[in-house]
């Protein structure tokens, strides 16, 4: 076993621990209970893609297969656990992919770029979520490792149809690699061949990644060309798709939480030195892989930044591509033992840096709101919520306490924690039978309805969003009337 297999190993090894143990550690995510909602209905048979919200079907039917294999087939059955196997394994895969670039660019610089991808508390925090961005990104990183080897271009199709049935953000993505392609071409100047030279030498190529493309894309958003409504979807949702109140920012947002330092909570996070890795190696290194992908992140940042609505996770595939490039900067390292021992206390210090903000982010702090990375966090009382309800049940045996009722928008995740606790109903607004129910969750005020029958329990919900949970008078006095050590 020669140095670079043990070194190579070692990364793995380091990454699949960040991303993998204690994986149920922290609350589930709203995003994580919607879309294990959607699996469910998958599981149920009843899924169809939704071009107004919720994004592509590869996602939901990877969860779908994943649920099934750990044996559970029901959302009263369904754990949170084999999901985030899922996006954990694809943050994993991504980690791996600077290996098939070795051949080709060299050991050195593909294990500085899976060293910086295997430690990326961004990459780390998301991966260890069921959302659609570790997923995004890994098919996104084998286009680009398929386009540097310069052919497969069935494979460069199959990989960009997964990203187009992942989610819609796949045509953010493309547009910057688009963009790209077109700057360098510029840049080539006399050295590039004629278009119509180049059209008729890879014509045949072209003809298969469209097809592959196509094939692979239309598969699942037909569920297997059995629904072709799905295919008028797919386009439609680019013209109607209704993003979530509340995540509009300014054009700057993303550059300052990716490369401005910030004290939060008596903790300093700071993401930003592969930022100065990347650019460094843009400067230095003039191969045409290494400008493509400095052209891309570029083109892609100022694409993301121009839309207002804007989340952390969204820039997981971009800043996997900042450290891709970031690996190229070891090219520009001069000769001898002093710039190599120099090269390497930096590198070391950066991997550090790296692993201490994922240590804490995902292990310390993984639903804070001193956490950078954590966006929109569940509240840790959501994870007592069945401890107490069952408490509360067992005051009063006499009585099912259930049914269940939620008043008003925005209570995910809160239908994933009730999901084995009997019927519950949704309501936007609280309906005339309010009053019999046992338990009641409000998302709105309540107290002309229920203050004569229920008593008002506050508790937390997500940060800086806490429901109102009602307890009938009889669950309440009998819970009161307990014996407590």
């Amino acid at each position: 076993m020669n140095r670079y297999t043990v070194f190579w190993l070692l990364i793995l090894s380091l990454a699949g621990w960040l991303r993998f143990h204690d994986l149920d550690n922290r609350p589930v995510h709203a995003d994580e209970a919607t879309g294990a909602r959607i699996v469910a209905r998958a599981l149920d048979g009843d899924y169809r893609f939704d071009p107004v919200h919720y994004h592509g079907p590869v996602f939901h039917r990877l969860g779908q297969w994943t649920s099934s294999l750990a044996g559970h087939h029901r959302w009263q059955e369904m754990e949170m656990l084999p999901l985030r196997q899922l996006t954990a394994l694809a943050g994993l895969l991504t980690v791996a992919l600077p290996l098939l670039g070795v051949r080709r660019f060299g050991q050195a610089p593909m294990l500085v770029s899976s060293l910086l991808l295997a430690t990326s508390p961004l990459l780390v925090y998301y991966s260890r979520m069921f959302i659609h961005e570790s997923l995004l990104a890994l098919f996104g990183g084998l286009v680009l490792v398929q386009l540097a080897s310069g052919r497969a271009y069935g494979a460069i199709g199959f990989w960009l149809g997964l990203m187009y049935a992942t989610k819609e953000t796949f045509v953010l993505t493309l547009a910057g690699w688009g963009i790209a392609a077109v700057l360098l071409w510029g840049l080539l100047g006399k050295s590039r061949p004629p278009v119509r030279d180049l059209f008729q030498k890879h014509r045949g190529d072209f003809m298969i990644g469209i097809v592959s493309f196509l094939a692979i894309s239309l598969a699942f958003y037909t569920d297997g060309f059995r629904h072709w409504q799905g295919a008028i979807d797919a386009v439609r949702t680019y013209f109607i798709y209704d993003t979530t109140e509340g995540h509009d920012k300014a054009a700057w947002w993303y550059l300052d939480f990716l490369a401005w330092p910030l004290k939060s909570g008596g903790l300093w996070w700071w993401t930003g030195a592969p930022l100065i890795l990347a650019i460094l190696a843009a400067w230095k290194c003039r191969t045409r892989t290494v400008r493509f992908l400095a052209l891309a992140i570029l083109a892609q940042l100022a694409v993301y930044s121009a839309i207002a609505y804007k989340t952390p996770w969204l820039m997981v595939l971009p800043w996997a591509q900042v450290l891709l490039l970031a690996g190229f900067s070891l090219r520009i390292v001069p000769p001898g033992n002093s710039w190599r021992w120099g090269a390497a206390c930096v590198l070391t210090t950066l991997v550090s840096w790296q692993t201490l903000q994922s240590w804490r982010s995902s292990f310390v702090y993984p639903s804070e709101a001193r956490n950078r990375f954590a966006y929109v966090p569940t509240s840790p009382d959501m994870e007592n919520l069945n401890g107490w309800l069952d408490q509360l049940a067992a005051a009063y045996p006499e009585l099912p306490l259930s049914p269940i009722g939620i008043i008003g928008h925005g209570y995910w995740p809160l239908p994933w924690y009730l999901r084995q606790r009997g019927p519950v109903g949704h309501w936007d607004h609280p309906p005339a039978s309010l009053a019999r129910l046992p338990l009641v969750f409000s998302m709105v005020d309540l107290t002309a309805e229920l203050a004569e029958t229920h008593v008002p329990i506050p508790r937390g919900l997500r940060d800086g969003n806490p429901v109102m949970v009602w307890v009938r008078n009889d669950f309440w006095d009998a819970s009161v009337a307990q014996p407590h050590p």
